[in-house]
């Protein structure tokens, strides 16, 4: 007989998501988190983004909104990964200047702008983020979205080849008409 733990996703972002619950969170935890998602792979795209908004305020009244952010952070780091990686370096050494990188990368529903020399405005005029952009209702704040955060700041510093800094300035998700985050490098 399998155990509750064996049915628990262990592939896909689900699964991923799964394997940072059980890495960071204590033991007892870890199936209250988790509840339901051996259905997951079932849920239409707004019944997933909703089971996403209510993990998140469980792990929120849990955890704490600190450590929920760093698990969301850790989720970003995953997301942003290697291919991302090269593909962005390699659009900025071949651009004569960051006007001419930020045009490269920017597309229909994605502008990037430069602010001052040392900070771009990036604009979506939708949530990228597949596991939440069918949501229905608007998520309370923008915990879940540190997860894009750290997609940018690893997107933008492997651009430069130096840190960049990303500060979330709106969201989609949480009712606004376009996601905003300044990025400082």
């Amino acid at each position: 007989m399998n155990s509750i733990e064996d049915i628990i996703p262990k592939t896909g972002r689900i699964g991923r998501f799964a394997k940072i619950i059980k890495k960071e969170v204590p033991k007892e935890l870890f199936l209250t988190l988790l509840k339901d998602s051996e259905k997951y792979s079932s849920f239409s795209p707004s019944r997933k983004a909703e089971w996403w908004k209510e993990t998140v305020i469980k792990m929120e009244n849990e955890l704490g909104a600190e450590k929920t952010k760093e698990i969301m952070t850790i989720c970003g780091s995953k997301c942003c990964g290697l291919g991302h990686r090269k593909t962005v370096r390699k659009k900025f050494e071949e651009s004569s200047s960051i006007e001419e990188f930020l045009k490269k990368i920017s597309a229909r529903d994605v502008t990037y702008k430069l602010i001052d020399k040392n900070t771009i405005l990036a604009e979506y005029q939708r949530c990228f983020c597949g596991l939440v952009n069918a949501t229905k209702t608007a998520f309370p704040n923008m915990t879940y979205c540190q997860c894009s955060v750290e997609f940018n700041r690893q997107y933008f510093s492997s651009a430069f080849n130096k840190p960049a800094k990303v500060k979330l300035i709106k969201t989609v998700i949480t009712g606004n008409d376009s996601c905003q985050f300044a990025i400082h490098f």
